[in-house]
């Protein structure tokens, strides 16, 4: 199983098993804070200090350095002798730069884990380093733009992101889709390139079982824009009926995918009940990506002084290269009604190829079979409420760490 090495390079660390005390209704933070513990190379990069070299606190956009020290301090008592730890500073700490994360109600894991990450980026960043915010460019009608190939309109779009976006957050976790819209009147075609975090995917409300390959694919499947949702073509000067269309061109070292379980009937909110099967290992990405999107990218890159050099002969982690495929090594899982309910973390330690049972303060062994059950568990619970995050890594032999920390540009 090649996944069990996936995170190799030599770095005599082994993931750690130390449980987390709940402060209350703090279960939605430590069932996160477990599957980011448990990767590896970015546990690595905090322990050892590495990050201190790309720590921006001038960035407006992030805490002044204080959300990365704070969890950098607490994955190292993760990775410590204890039996438990208790989150008392860092939940202060996060508290202090999101009011809804201050008290002790329940809180969602993946807006959690939005907020983690998207801080953890911006005290990181050194693309933004000693640069003002970008001014909003004036809007362009698609109609006056240059249609590009896809591949360089991908890679362009790419480029100019990580001028003010460059973090190993940003090497780690986010890939690319694209999106494209088709006015069904007159056929005008405008595409547009966005990164991404993580996937959220949509479940096909039918009875019985999906595997996640087709919530994929119904991610990917053209939909009819009409009504309230109308496109207003630049060409038609006017909202029409149009086709949409998502597309994933770059995959990140490392996958994220939640599941969207809930939709708006006007003002009532209902819940998708059709149950996911989810693999373990090799899930298989190739389908979904095109031509371009399956070749290493060589990239620009920005220098140490903020502008960009071309670098032609280095490999920067862009598209995942072949096979396309991942393994799963974490879940944060719910289970419970509309207004409460207890989060937990199942997480493989990659080098022992073991997985464990992250519940607060007890950590307990656990088997991929385990992880199947108990999210089915999740999913019959009386009134349940499963709202999920499935940590996958690349399949390949990834040195990431090594790669990230010496081309960073230190702050």
């Amino acid at each position: 199983m090649s996944g069990g090495g996936s995170f190799g390079g030599g770095s005599g660390i082994s993931m750690g098993t130390v449980g987390m005390k709940n402060l209350g209704n703090t279960c939605f933070m430590n069932s996160t804070i477990q599957c980011l513990s448990g990767t590896v190379p970015l546990a690595r990069y905090f322990m050892d200090g590495s990050y201190r070299k790309h720590v921006n606190k001038a960035n407006p956009l992030g805490t002044k350095g204080q959300i990365v020290d704070g969890f950098a301090e607490l994955v190292r008592s993760l990775y410590s002798d204890e039996r438990v730890v208790v989150p008392v500073r860092f939940k202060d700490i996060v508290g202090t730069w999101a009011v809804q994360f201050r008290g002790n109600e329940q809180q969602d894991s993946q807006e959690f884990l939005a907020f983690l990450l998207d801080k953890l980026h911006e005290d990181l960043n050194v693309g933004r380093r000693n640069k003002a915010l970008p001014a909003p460019e004036p809007s362009k009608e698609p109609e006056d733009e240059p249609q590009l190939p896809d591949d360089v309109g991908s890679l362009k779009a790419w480029n100019s992101y990580i001028q003010t976006n460059w973090s190993i957050v940003v090497d780690m976790f986010q890939g690319q889709y694209k999106s494209t819209l088709r006015c069904m009147t007159c056929q005008k075609v405008s595409t547009t390139f966005d990164h991404f975090m993580y996937l959220t995917l949509p479940i096909p409300n039918v009875r019985g079982t999906v595997t996640l390959a087709r919530c994929i694919a119904k991610f990917c499947e053209e939909e009819i824009l009409d009504g309230d949702d109308a496109w207003h073509c630049p060409r038609c000067k006017k909202p029409r009926r149009a086709v949409k269309k998502l597309e994933i061109v770059r995959l990140p070292a490392i996958l994220l995918v939640h599941l969207k379980r809930f939709y708006y009937q006007g003002p009532f909110r209902n819940k998708i009940e059709t149950m996911v099967q989810f693999p373990v290992m090799e899930l298989n990405m190739a389908p979904y990506l095109p031509s371009y999107g399956r070749r290493p990218y060589v990239m620009d890159q920005p220098s140490p002084t903020g502008t960009v050099t071309a670098a032609p002969t280095m490999q920067v982690y862009g598209p995942v290269e072949e096979p396309y495929t991942y393994d799963l090594y974490g879940v944060s899982n719910h289970m419970g009604g509309l207004n409460g309910g207890h989060y937990t973390a199942h997480v493989r330690n990659v080098y022992r190829n073991q997985w464990f049972n992250f519940d607060d303060s007890y950590v307990t062994g656990s088997s991929p079979e385990s992880v199947l059950v108990s999210f089915a568990v999740s999913l019959s619970h009386s009134n349940a409420n499963p709202s999920c995050c499935f940590f996958f890594l690349s399949s390949r032999d990834l040195p990431i760490f090594s790669i990230t920390c010496d081309r960073f540009p230190q702050v």
